[in-house]
C-alpha cells in the first residue's frame, strides 16, 4: 500500500534505518535493510529544480526493511516498510507498507 508520509527515523552511523516512528508507533528494524535507489515522482512537485543540479533532485534512496511494533498504538503494523531519505534536506518518507491485514487495520 502506497503511504507517503513524513516520519522521523532513526540511523546508523552508515545512514541506514534503525528505528522509525509512525502515526504514534515506534517500528524496531528487525532485518538487515535492503537498499536501493528510485526515481523521484517529479511531476508531482511543484517546485523547479535549479539548473545543473544533476540527479540528486531526481534520486532518491530507498531502504526496504522488515519491523515490529516497539510500542503500543491505534494501529499496529508488523510487516515490511520502505523509507526513503531525501538527500537535500536529510528529511524521511514512509514510502509504502506490505502486509495481507495492513488495509484492514487501518482502514476498518
Amino acid at each position: 500500500m502506497k503511504v507517503d508520509e513524513a516520519v522521523p527515523v532513526e540511523t546508523t552511523e552508515g545512514g541506514a534505518p534503525l528505528r522509525f516512528v509512525w502515526r504514534g508507533v515506534v517500528y524496531g528494524v528487525v532485518s538487515p535493510p535492503e537498499r536501493w535507489v528510485t526515481r523521484r515522482e517529479w511531476w508531482r512537485s511543484a517546485a523547479r529544480a535549479p539548473r545543473g543540479a544533476g540527479e540528486a533532485l531526481l534520486e532518491l534512496p530507498v531502504w526496504r526493511v522488515d519491523a515490529l511494533p516497539l510500542t503500543d498504538g491505534a494501529h499496529r503494523v508488523d510487516g515490511t516498510f520502505d523509507l526513503a531519505c531525501d538527500a537535500t534536506d536529510g528529511s524521511w518518507l514512509l514510502l509504502g507498507v506490505f502486509d495481507d491485514r495492513v488495509e484492514q487495520q487501518l482502514f476498518a
